[in-house]
Formats: C-alpha cells, structure tokens, sequence
C-alpha cells in the first residue's frame, strides 16, 4: 500500500473542500418569476362583419369569470389587473348562429393572441409567462 505524506494529504483535503464549497453556492441563478407580480392592461375584442350580437365571457379584474348576455358587436374591454406568472387571461363567445367572429385579446397594448372562428361557439386562452 502506498503511504501519503502530509503535504499530499493537505492538498487532497484543500481540493475536496473547494470542490464542495463551490457545489454548495447559495445563490440562486434563475430569474425571480421575471418580475411577477405585475399590473397589466388587458384588453379584450370581439369583432364581426356579420353577427349584431353574441354572449361574450371573459376573465375579469379580479381573476374571476364574467358573462354578458346579448351584446352588440363590435364589444371591448379593457381593465388593469395584477397577474402572477402562469395566471390566464381568457376570453370565449357564444352566438344562436354560426358566423365569423374574431377574438383579440391585448396586453400592455400589444395584441398577445388572436383568434377567427366560424362556429356558434368559441374560446381562447394567452398563458401569462
């Protein structure tokens, strides 16, 4: 068996223990859930060249579900509400007959998704990230 000197068992240890030390680092590198909270503008539209009207549902200002009965298209709403990451913002439709309808939904001003359907009935979800 070959024997170690002090010297080499010093320099062993002093590895190890820089090796677990720089394993053990307690900062945290990922983003802090890129600035969430937040406050944000939402703006919901829907938009027909054809229908006069729809049921229209979408998520409020406080996370909750509104539904408005028969309302004359083209319909806008527009709110501030503080979102966490992966919150939602939803917004769907309903109408006694098919037809073209187009869903937008805006963040801050910029359109975050958009949607055109030809059915009685439709939806769409943007995923807070």
């Amino acid at each position: 068996m070959k024997n170690f000197n002090l010297n080499s068992l010093c320099k062993l240890l002093l590895l190890t223990f820089g090796l677990f030390i720089s394993s053990c680092s307690k900062e945290d590198s990922s983003p802090i859930a890129s600035g969430y909270p937040k406050n944000v503008t939402i703006v919901y539209k829907v938009i027909s060249t054809s229908v006069a009207s729809a049921s229209i549902t979408y998520k409020n200002e406080t996370a909750g579900m509104t539904t408005l009965a028969d309302v004359t298209l083209p319909f806008t709403k527009s709110f501030v509400r503080t979102v966490n990451k992966n919150d939602d913002a939803s917004l769907g439709f309903s109408l006694n007959q098919a037809g073209p309808i187009k869903l937008e939904i805006l963040v801050d001003g910029s359109s975050v998704k958009t949607q055109d359907f030809n059915t009685g009935t439709g939806a769409m979800v943007y995923l807070f990230q």
